[in-house]
């Protein structure tokens, strides 16, 4: 009797965490994740995936592709583009997009 005490509990808590914990990584395979985004010329520039992560809106990207929208500017006078890593739906993609251009994902 004192086993079976400790015992349920022990397996209720098992089960709750285990469906907890895969509710997170179901719902995360729906969700926009930028991987890598790299803002300048020919990929030599600054790293701006943290800043574009934090645009991310109800699952979407849109931001214009320019000096202000990125954070400044890595290559002073050069044409630049953002290349961005992205996972949607449990896809991993990458698109460039050129500055004055829209950034849109997915």
């Amino acid at each position: 009797m004192r086993i079976a005490r400790l015992v349920l509990p022990m397996i209720a808590l098992l089960l709750f965490t285990t469906t907890v914990s895969l509710v997170p990584a179901q719902a995360q395979g729906r969700q926009l994740h930028i991987n890598k985004a790299i803002y300048g010329k020919n990929g030599q520039g600054m790293d701006v995936t943290n800043h574009l992560r934090s645009l991310i809106q109800n699952n979407s990207l849109d931001v214009k592709v320019n000096n202000k929208n990125m954070g400044g500017d890595p290559n002073t006078g050069a044409d630049k583009s953002v290349k961005v890593e992205y996972t949607y739906q449990g896809h991993t993609s990458t698109r460039v997009v050129k500055e004055g251009d829209r950034l849109r994902l997915p």
